[in-house]
């Protein structure tokens, strides 16, 4: 029997799927593909069963609703009317779960996760576009501001607490929240066989005729995949130092800030991809993991369990946990880097 691969390369917006089915395939012949903008990413739907119209539209209904409640730079959003009260604010149950789930992250990961970035984030410019490198005086001046143990969660009133001059931004778990919500509303409305994209964010539904997808891992910097993985039902989360950046007197500063100094992490890590079923906790541990770098994360993924992860770091070397080694491969111009399975 003919096989065809479809290959979705993480952190690029462009899905590849293959053109081959057999009569055995399902009843949709050619998959349904979907793209809008949100997010501040482009993001696709390629569905191969169900009512694939109808769904993308419902799901993108879903997207722009939840983005207007989580975004920062969104002057209505509820993350901005906590980040403008000092009293209790009653949220949407989207919300909290997604404030829940940064808030156990941050204990788990000791801090490294911190969803009260943004005084920090402002003065990098990476919400607003400006991008500058701040003084050592403003960092320092500032850094007492990123706390999240004063955040206060009433879960029985939905209701968030945060304290004068703290400021939320969940850029780091907002995206895999709703990229699991909407693979929740796709499967809840008859697919059964999908890959959605937000990024460096993806979700897949089942399997494509019967076989696992192949996922490529994108090495940053580049349009091409350095691992692909055959995976089934998951998400695959991608957190890199291409994704967002900017380039100052001849040096590059990218997004993934460490709550504890401000400043962009430099510990040789380059991507952390995390695979886990939920992709609020995977979009979460892939910062987290990438400002601990390989020996904390090492540590943590011991302790902690519950999801799988790939790290590149700048010395050609990639780390993979125990789940993933017979679920992937190097591509063939990558087969200089040296692999480390983590039993």
């Amino acid at each position: 029997m003919k096989q065809c691969a479809a290959l979705i390369i993480i952190a690029v917006t462009v899905i590849i799927s293959a053109g081959c089915y057999s009569k055995n395939d399902y009843a949709q012949k050619e998959p349904y593909k979907r793209e809008m903008f949100a997010l501040d990413t482009i993001i696709s739907f390629t569905i191969y069963n169900g009512n694939a119209q109808e769904v993308s539209e419902l799901s993108e209904e879903l997207i722009k609703t939840l983005e207007k409640q989580l975004s920062v730079t969104d002057e209505n959003s509820e993350i901005n009317r906590m980040n403008n009260a000092s009293e209790p604010v009653k949220v949407s149950q989207d919300t909290f779960n997604v404030m829940k789930t940064a808030c156990e992250v941050y204990e788990l990961s000791e801090g490294s996760l911190d969803p009260t970035i943004y005084p920090i984030v402002k003065l990098w410019g990476f919400t607003t576009g400006e991008n500058r490198v701040p003084t050592s005086n403003e960092i320092q001046k500032t850094i007492p501001l990123v706390n999240a143990s004063v955040i206060v969660l009433n879960e029985s009133n939905l209701t968030i607490t945060v304290p004068k001059k703290t400021e939320l931004d969940l850029g780091a778990v907002a995206k895999g929240y709703i990229s699991q919500k909407v693979k929740e509303l796709m499967k809840e409305n008859g697919v059964e066989s999908a890959v959605l994209s937000f990024g460096g964010n993806i979700q897949t539904i089942g399997q494509k005729n019967g076989e696992p997808w192949k996922i490529g891992v994108k090495y940053p910097f580049t349009q091409d995949s350095f691992i692909i993985l055959d995976i089934g039902e998951t998400a695959i989360i991608t957190s890199a130092t291409d994704q967002r950046y900017f380039t100052h007197d001849g040096k590059s500063y990218h997004h993934i800030i460490d709550p504890k100094n401000g400043y962009p992490v430099e510990n040789g890590t380059l991507s952390v991809t995390v695979v886990c079923k939920d992709g609020t906790k995977a979009d979460a541990l892939s910062t987290a993991l990438f400002v601990m770098g390989q020996k904390r994360a090492e540590e943590y993924w011991r302790k902690n369990g519950g999801f799988e992860y790939l790290l590149l770091d700048d010395n050609s070397n990639v780390y993979v946990t125990s789940g993933l080694k017979n679920k992937m491969k190097l591509s063939e111009e990558y087969d200089y880097l040296k692999l480390n399975f983590i039993e």
